[in-house]
């Protein structure tokens, strides 16, 4: 079989392209940050062998809406060892949590605290562009009076 045809082919070359072409989109947040895969699995084969073979729960990388996370076990390598195979809504759930700072929108000396930039801009019904402009330059929204700042 041509590698090509295979099942888990572009789920393989979507974690060699963000960790290793720097023109592929998500590189930044993968490549440019140290994130690497395995030698063993940079040939193909050796990597569905390993997913057939030896991977817990690797069978359901074939289905649709399950995918292979290395940051369960905290490495910055995509390898055997290291991946665990987890639904699509439970890595959003983790990617998310990862990039979500508290912040806490104080108006009047009343303070309201929020999980994210997101939370606080459907809750104000403010852009989440101008409340990142605000936490960065610590100037208040004038139209509504808000300034912010992040929880720590």
């Amino acid at each position: 079989m041509n590698k090509k045809d295979h099942a888990l082919y572009s789920r393989w070359k979507s974690i060699m392209d963000r960790c290793y072409r720097s023109k592929n989109k998500n590189y930044r947040f993968y490549g440019a940050k140290g994130i690497k895969v395995s030698d063993t699995w940079h040939h193909f084969w050796n990597f569905v062998y390993d997913v057939d073979n030896h991977l817990i729960d690797g069978h359901l990388l074939y289905e649709k809406g399950w995918q292979l996370d290395k940051d369960i076990k905290g490495g910055k390598i995509y390898s055997l060892e290291n991946c665990t195979v987890i639904s699509g809504e439970d890595n959003r759930k983790i990617a998310n949590n990862k990039l979500s700072k508290k912040i806490i929108a104080s108006k009047n000396n009343k303070q309201i605290e929020f999980e994210s930039i997101s939370e606080a801009g459907r809750n104000l019904n403010i852009k989440r562009t101008n409340i990142r402009y605000f936490l960065r330059s610590g100037n208040a929204d004038r139209t509504t009076g808000y300034s912010f700042k992040y929880y720590v």
